[in-house]
C-alpha cells in the first residue's frame, strides 16, 4: 500500500487544479493556461514591437489576439454556456 505525504497531495492537487478545468474536467492545453500565458504569448509581444512593416504587425497582432481568444475560452465559467456565435462574434471583433 503506497502512501503519500500531507506535501505530495498538495502537489498533486496543485497540478490538476493548474491544468483541469473545474467546470468541463478537461485538460486546459498548455498554451492555454494561465501559467503559459507568458511564456508562449511572450515572443508574439516581442514580434509586435519588433514589428517594422504594417503587414507584420497586422500578422502579430492577430497572432495575439487569437492567443488571448483561446485562453479566455479555455478559462471560461463553462457553466455558464456561450453560443458558437456569440463565440465567433466576439473573435471576429477582436482580430477585426
Amino acid at each position: 500500500k503506497a502512501e503519500a505525504s500531507d506535501r505530495e497531495l498538495w502537489d498533486a492537487r496543485k497540478l490538476v487544479e493548474s491544468a483541469i478545468h473545474p467546470d468541463t474536467k478537461e485538460i486546459i492545453p498548455e498554451p492555454f493556461r494561465m501559467s503559459g500565458y507568458v511564456p508562449f504569448n511572450g515572443p508574439v509581444c516581442v514580434a509586435m514591437m519588433a514589428s517594422t512593416s504594417t503587414p507584420a504587425l497586422l500578422f502579430w497582432n492577430w497572432i495575439n489576439q487569437s492567443q488571448n481568444a483561446l485562453v479566455n475560452f479555455f478559462n471560461r465559467n463553462a457553466s455558464s454556456p456561450t453560443s458558437n456565435d456569440t463565440l465567433a462574434m466576439s473573435y471576429t471583433a477582436a482580430v477585426g
